[in-house]
């Protein structure tokens, strides 16, 4: 069985998590934003009382921001602990792919906002692929140190 070292490169790592979660707490002030214009204050999570005042398009416009938002919170420990999982065993990689997931973000709610369900599939695509790479490398660099690989 190998030790694991925590290289200097794992404070990229370090850094993609912070930015995770910096990223996400930003995208809930969008949904601040918009239960202000669609006057949607809380509890109300987009099927309340305040929400069914709402026409059509503008109970979709508030639902698809606070959706986008919903995901990342949804989706982010998984994120965070997988960047630093990956990082553990190669640190560069997990990091790029770190940032490859936060720009998928990006495009997941802003696509989503603008577009509806149907335009949050190519930040769908870019994070899943991000995601399943930083589980692919915690797995490879897990197996590797137990001597299995």
């Amino acid at each position: 069985m190998s030790a694991i070292t925590i290289q200097p490169d794992f404070a990229w790592c370090v850094l993609a998590a912070v930015a995770m979660g910096l990223q996400c707490t930003v995208h809930g002030f969008s949904v601040g934003a918009a239960r202000k214009r669609y006057k949607v204050p809380h509890p109300d999570n987009g099927s309340g009382r305040f929400a069914a005042k709402l026409d059509d398009q503008d109970w979709e416009a508030f639902n698809n921001v606070n959706r986008a938002h919903l995901n990342y919170v949804e989706n982010l420990a998984n994120a965070q602990s997988s960047v630093l999982l990956a990082g553990l065993f190669c640190p560069r990689t997990s990091a790029i792919l770190g940032l490859t997931y936060i720009i998928g973000r990006s495009l997941y709610a802003t696509l989503y906002a603008k577009n509806g369900p149907q335009g949050r599939m190519a930040g769908f695509v870019v994070t899943t692929l991000a995601y399943v790479g930083m589980v692919g490398v915690t797995v490879f660099g897990s197996l590797q140190a137990i001597g299995l690989f």
